[in-house]
């Protein structure tokens, strides 16, 4: 096996064993397969770091040479500050799990790349009877995408023997003439294989790399059309359709189409005669065209039921050749915010498809979409509805890692809310933690399970774990405003201001539906730093119902502060109203959530001069400070 590093491989299998054709024939399967198909930046990862390594040159194999050579950036690309390399290595590690889990469960070799470098290891299984091993006489085969793999410089060294050069199978030929047949429809790196077996279905949950079935809508990103006469402008449209279904995938609550279905069945139609069985619920299509040195992009979201347009935007920038690969991410990163995050246009439109459906009859999807509700407005009676419905859904539909993630942070909800907590229940958290670590498991792409890791982590107290899972899960969806804030409600409530107050605000510049309840944390930015009526003016913003207890807590240190006394004793009275005992637990339940022990300090302060009796904290010997 060659172990993943940046110095000379190694093996711990016998010389013979692995050779080049047999590395070469897996890794054509593997292009051909439909987990990679709807990917042209994940076959040429694939291929690029195997064709490497063939070569012996897997010192080169590294995120600066990756990026330049797969990814088409320039000799200023920096990984810390771009993180294509490491999430586009993700979803090619899920990607490969997933083929081997289905379509290349008999392969007799396997290709792998473990978390921490990019160096490829190939591994052997055991062969079943009747398995062919290619041929090391047979002649070259194509790449699926009439691509060529250069040569290796030099021999591959696997042991002390040395291994023949590279040579295609002609076998891979008809691997990919197989593949094509079954149109190889791609969701987000999520391959859509043949209905599995009893005995994969019944194993499916305890899988890793279990199938993630598609219970949410799908969506078709048609080719953009060249609005003008250029035909350089061919390129931009093109680039523009794959830079859209790029940013789309990353929101895991429906399914996209990838780029290779786009350009091959460029309108429902097509695609519906070619699979009958396809279901697309919404068509994305747009144009580019171009005027002196500005492009303009325009962008349409239609229901492929009735044809009603739902959504239409215009983008329209200055642009020159050194921009453009920038100018089309960014339009097609703001189109995808728009679409597809909470409270997007396809999620308010699936809402309102599903509004008139009662809570039991909630499918597994519409009931993740009413978790998300839930989460924009937070209220007792809405946890424990949707508490109930997701326990339904991970009963019913246990391969669901989003369903598990949502489930995960309801339940921490019991203890960091105080919502409907079960007499039979001795630890909501560690139960959220059980629940979020088997999302997690189930899906080690998904953001929302690290999401939900985060904040067990952030309620267990140990905030370094948290944002540790909530970088996680911003890199696997940078687009996600969620994410961004939670990161962001960390590193403010431990002190780092200066990092965590500006995601919090760009997360509401991208999304203005985001859950008012993180303008609490900006409310405490001012209020820690003397400016009362800012701190006042987020509260007034964050608009909390009367169930939120930390909201009614900010307001009474903010008024305790600038001696609105009417307004102070209206906020402590709601605090006790909702919890007696707050009093005596605040400075334990403000612990409990990381904050920093000087914003402690201020907010106690603010709080007893609005009147709320905190006793002084303990020490260890039971005596008060």
């Amino acid at each position: 096996m060659l172990h993943t590093s940046d110095g000379p491989q190694s093996t711990d299998l016998p010389a013979s064993t692995i050779t080049a054709p047999l590395i070469e024939a897996a890794l054509a399967r593997v292009l051909a397969s439909r987990s990679l198909r709807g990917s042209a930046r994940g076959r040429r990862f694939l291929q690029f770091i195997v064709q490497e390594a063939l070569a012996g040159r897997a010192n080169r194999i590294k995120a600066y040479t990756i990026a330049m050579d797969v990814f088409d950036r320039d000799a200023s690309f920096d990984p810390l500050l771009d993180p294509v390399v490491r999430i586009q290595a993700g979803r090619l590690r899920r990607a490969l799990e997933h083929y081997y889990l289905t379509e290349g469960a008999a392969d007799p070799l396997r290709i792998a790349i473990p978390k921490g470098g990019y160096v490829p290891q190939f591994s052997l299984v055991p062969v079943m009877a009747g398995t062919d091993l290619p041929d090391e006489a047979s002649g070259p085969a194509p790449t699926p995408t009439g691509e060529r793999l250069n040569p290796p410089r030099a021999p591959l060294m696997i042991g002390h023997q040395i291994a023949r050069p590279l040579r295609w199978l002609a076998a891979a030929a008809v691997v990919m003439l197989l593949a094509v047949a079954g149109l190889g429809l791609y969701a987000g790196w999520r391959g859509i294989a043949p209905a599995p077996s009893k005995t994969v279905l019944e194993h499916a949950t305890a899988s890793a790399a279990a199938q993630r079935a598609v219970r949410g809508p799908a969506l078709l990103v048609l080719p953009f059309a060249n609005g003008s006469g250029d035909p350089a402008l061919d390129l931009v449209a093109d680039g523009i359709t794959e830079d859209l279904v790029a940013a789309l995938v990353r929101f895991e609550d429906f399914l996209v189409f990838g780029a290779d279905t786009s350009f091959r069945y460029p309108s429902a139609p097509a695609l519906r005669e070619a699979v009958p069985a396809t279901r697309v619920d919404y068509l994305l299509k747009g144009s580019v065209a171009q005027t002196g040195d500005y492009i303009q992009v325009t962008a349409t979201l239609i229901a492929a039921k009735d044809h009603r347009y739902l959504w239409s935007d215009s983008f329209r920038r200055s642009v020159t050749p050194a921009k453009l690969l920038d100018l089309r991410h960014d339009i097609a990163v703001q189109v995808a915010r728009t679409l597809a995050q909470s409270d997007g246009v396809i999620e308010r439109e699936e809402a309102r498809l599903n509004s008139q459906h009662a809570p039991q009859d909630l499918s597994s999807y519409a009931c993740l979409l009413r978790a998300r509700q839930y989460w924009r407005q937070l209220s007792a009676s809405l946890h424990a509805e949707v508490r109930d419905c997701l326990e339904r859904t991970t009963r019913s539909d246990p391969g669901y890692p989003e369903a598990w993630a949502a489930l995960a942070m309801v339940t921490i909800d019991e203890a960091r809310l105080g919502f409907n907590p079960r007499s039979t229940r001795v630890d909501p958290i560690d139960d959220g933690l059980r629940l979020a670590e088997r999302a997690v498991m189930l899906a080690p792409d998904s953001a929302l399970a690290h999401q939900a890791l985060g904040l067990a982590w952030w309620l267990r107290r140990e905030p370094q774990r948290s944002i540790e899972a909530y970088e996680q899960a911003l890199a696997l969806n940078p687009n996600d405003s969620a994410t961004l804030a939670d990161l962001g409600r960390c590193y403010s409530l431990t002190g780092e201001w200066e990092r965590g107050i500006p995601l919090i605000r760009e997360a509401f510049t991208r999304n203005p539906a985001q859950p008012s309840w993180y303008r609490i944390v900006i409310a405490t930015y001012h209020y820690v730093h003397g400016r009362y009526a800012d701190a006042l003016e987020e509260m007034r913003r964050a608009n909390l119902g009367r169930e939120v207890i930390l909201g009614h807590v900010a307001l009474a240190m903010i008024h305790g502060q600038t001696g609105n006394r009417a307004e102070a004793a209206k906020a402590v009275s709601e605090i006790l109203r909702l919890d007696p005992n707050f009093p005596v637990k605040a400075i334990s339940e403000f612990e409990r959530r990381n904050i920093h022990p000087d914003i402690i300090v201020r907010i106690v302060d603010g709080l007893r001069k609005a009147g709320l009796a905190i006793p002084p904290p303990q020490t260890a010997d039971g005596e008060r400070l």
